[in-house]
């Protein structure tokens, strides 16, 4: 009977801020879309309630960008600022790097082969929240 557990309960704004999340990441949503909660609503099957308390998360997790009574829109990309946080994310890779490849056993190789491989099985699913998991 272990199919039978109990179903985690999920709020509607957790499954449109999931659903909004992912358009971004897919570039479904581009960035500097204007983007309205009636029609993410319709397009999601919801009211727009859930969809503005997702834009909000979204908003604090800078996805979004918001100014009230004119516009809520996908926050657009800059390219010095993404120039600026691959340089960040290599010099802590190469630092990481340095330290661990040393210290690496054959276990901890194996962890990483099938963390990699669940990776790539969620990339190619298009499962965003897998893909975050197994990173």
């Amino acid at each position: 009977m272990e199919a039978l557990r109990p179903v985690p309960r999920t709020l509607l704004r957790d499954r449109a801020h999931a659903a909004i999340r992912d358009a971004i990441v897919a570039g479904e949503l581009a960035p500097g879309a204007v983007v309205r909660d009636a029609d993410l609503a319709e397009r999601l099957g919801l009211s727009r309630a859930p969809v503005r308390e997702a834009f909000s998360r979204l908003v604090d997790e800078g996805l979004l960008e918001s100014k009230p009574q004119s516009y809520t829109r996908v926050t657009p990309v800059v390219s010095d600022d993404v120039r600026d946080a691959a340089a960040v994310v290599g010099a802590m890779h190469e630092l990481v790097t340095r330290i661990a490849v040393p210290r690496l056993t054959a276990a901890d190789l194996d962890t990483m082969r099938a963390a990699n491989e669940h990776f790539a099985a969620a990339v190619r699913a298009g499962d965003v929240d897998g893909a975050l998991r197994a990173d």
